[in-house]
């Protein structure tokens, strides 16, 4: 029991590879909570363990003997994971934001990190060869492998920004599907995904510098430069972006508050379109009867109470696709749905204000029950509309 087996370092990698491998059981086989984002939220956990164990066979000292001896195909095996993780998370994040997850053609941009990894290892088994089984250890030994990994950090990093740019889209049209978008809060998301693009771009730069340096210098003046410093600092950074992953992604109770991407994408593009032309270009699409029966709708079934009603609920109450109710608001009201439902909202607060039987209900009880979820949003909006706070319109009343 006085053997050393591992030091400080690579116990954070241990513990890394450890939590992930235990989080992503309990979330792939979680009855409680069985949507897509668990489903990919798993798996990304799951290369994360991969790419930590993977770590800790390449460069921890006693690891890497045992596993040289024992499990030489662990080295291309567990290779995988790092061509994985990025559609993984990129997967992850779209299932977080969006209520159905749907593939198209595009979408088969996901596979093609898997196969450059599949182009790689046939020509690795081609070019090198092993007794012992090791002809990727080899290949990662070799003069050619820094620009296969220049390759490999790159298409994690884009991977990272094209997630990074699915949520900023999303955040940037939360009022045109909701009419509470103050309640609708993934920065937390962002934030992580951030933190992704971070660590792999910081894989890419001390990279970058032993290219550098090698091709510039002689290959001594790399001991100048501590590269092993710059790998520990990136798996104690990884060891910080799971803790929070694990802390918020699993803890995150907004699922009823998702719209899927195709309705998303279709009120985007209209919204769009009637932006680029005037009202005397546009063609109807929609009939009288289609308007008067959303404002029939609106006046007596007062859907505008419910805080975390959608544009896809409001449709199907209608009986309209979203995309055509969103043309509808937008050409025949001049706003986006979050606006047009506020408008409702704030007639219905208004109308609780002037109401001396409700003068013993407090301002922000009377708000929720008009359909808000946020004093600080209510106040806000409420002053915009009115010029008024809420306790100076009922005093004036």
């Amino acid at each position: 029991m006085t053997t050393v087996l591992f030091n400080s370092h690579d116990i954070v990698l241990l513990v890394v590879a450890y939590v992930c491998f235990l989080f992503a059981l309990m979330t792939l086989f979680s009855r409680r909570k069985s949507d897509s984002s668990h489903f990919f939220l798993g798996f990304f956990l799951l290369s994360q363990a991969c790419i930590s164990t993977y770590t800790l066979a390449l460069y921890g000292e006693a690891f890497h003997h045992w596993s040289v001896e024992n499990t030489p195909a662990i080295f291309a095996t567990l290779e995988l994971a790092l061509w994985l993780e990025g559609p993984l998370l990129l997967l992850y994040v779209r299932s977080a934001i969006f209520q159905q997850l749907h593939f198209k053609k595009r979408d088969l941009l996901l596979l093609l990190p898997l196969f450059i990894y599949m182009v790689v290892l046939v020509v690795v088994n081609i070019q090198f060869e092993s007794e012992q089984g090791a002809d990727f250890l080899l290949f990662l030994s070799s003069n050619y492998s820094q620009y296969y990994e220049h390759l490999r950090n790159i298409g994690r990093a884009v991977f990272g920004f094209w997630a990074f740019f699915t949520i900023r889209h999303y955040q940037n049209h939360l009022s045109i599907a909701y009419s509470n978008p103050e309640s609708v809060n993934y920065a937390w998301l962002k934030i992580l995904v951030i933190g992704f693009i971070i660590l792999r771009l910081w894989s890419e730069s001390y990279l970058l510098i032993y290219t550098f340096v090698t091709a510039i210098f002689d290959t001594s003046a790399v001991t100048l430069i501590d590269f092993n410093l710059m790998g520990v600092l990136e798996n104690y950074g990884q060891l910080l972006l799971i803790s929070t992953l694990l802390f918020f992604a699993l803890s995150d109770p907004r699922n009823i508050l998702r719209v899927s991407k195709e309705t998303l994408d279709g009120i985007t593009k209209a919204d769009t379109a009637n932006t680029d032309l005037t009202k005397a270009d546009k063609p109807n699409t929609y009939s009288p009867e289609q308007v008067a029966r959303v404002c029939k709708h609106m006046e007596k079934q007062r859907p505008y109470l419910n805080s975390q009603l959608k544009i896809d609920n409001l449709a199907q109450q209608v009986s309209l696709s979203p995309k055509l109710l969103s043309n509808l608001i937008n050409r025949e009201f001049n706003v986006n749905f979050f606006e047009y439902i506020n408008s409702y909202r704030l007639k219905e607060i208004c109308s609780y204000l002037v109401d001396p039987e409700m003068d013993e209900q407090s301002i922000i009880d009377l708000a929720f029950l008009a359909g808000y979820n946020s004093k600080s949003s209510f106040n806000r909006l409420f002053k915009i509309d009115t010029g008024k706070t809420p306790s100076q319109f009922r005093k004036e009343r």
